[in-house]
């Protein structure tokens, strides 16, 4: 998705050096590529989807790396299929570095960061922009995984959703 309220909150926390992706901007992917690794864009990351109370995070990104998006997926869930996701780029801004796409999908396998020259595994934080396929190829190289609340289109705990037609005794999360 486009949501950057993971990245304003690594921002916020001073999480610098920590990985993010994938953000789904094609705007801001090709902006980036018209510029060329080395350069700094001043750019309107995200935020265009039209979700309520969503936003673009403004600011000046550095160009670390562009990739073609074309690449071969390496994890269980993606093994020997080929990707298309466009244009992207590695930006960094205030120490954060975040993986752009042009087509949207989830960050659930590392081969979408090494295409931008990044080791997953050799990362202290990866902060990935996936709700749960992220787990079968990243799981076996982190020492904890956070699962986090943000702002977006999918709901961590479903509980929280307004629903108006619930059968009685449905379990709205696990456990629950």
């Amino acid at each position: 998705s486009d949501t950057t309220g993971l990245l304003e909150a690594l921002i916020r926390g001073g999480a610098r050096g920590a990985v993010l992706g994938l953000l789904n901007d094609p705007e801001v992917a090709l902006q980036a590529h018209e510029a060329g690794e080395g350069a700094t864009i001043r750019a309107e990351l995200g935020g265009k989807s039209g979700m309520p109370g969503h936003r673009p995070l403004t600011g000046d990104y550095k160009v670390l790396k562009l990739g073609d998006g074309h690449f071969t997926g390496t994890g269980p869930m993606w093994h020997g299929a080929r990707m298309e996701l466009g244009p992207m780029a590695l930006l960094e801004i205030e120490g954060v570095r975040v993986a752009v796409g042009s087509i949207m999908m989830q960050a659930a396998d590392q081969s979408i960061f090494r295409h931008l020259g990044v080791e997953p595994a050799a990362e202290k934080i990866m902060t990935l922009k996936s709700s749960v396929h992220f787990r079968a190829d990243f799981q076996p190289i982190c020492e904890e995984i956070l699962v986090v609340e943000a702002p977006g289109p999918c709901a961590v705990d479903p509980s929280k959703l307004t629903f108006t037609k619930v059968r009685p005794g449905l379990r709205l999360r696990p456990g629950g």
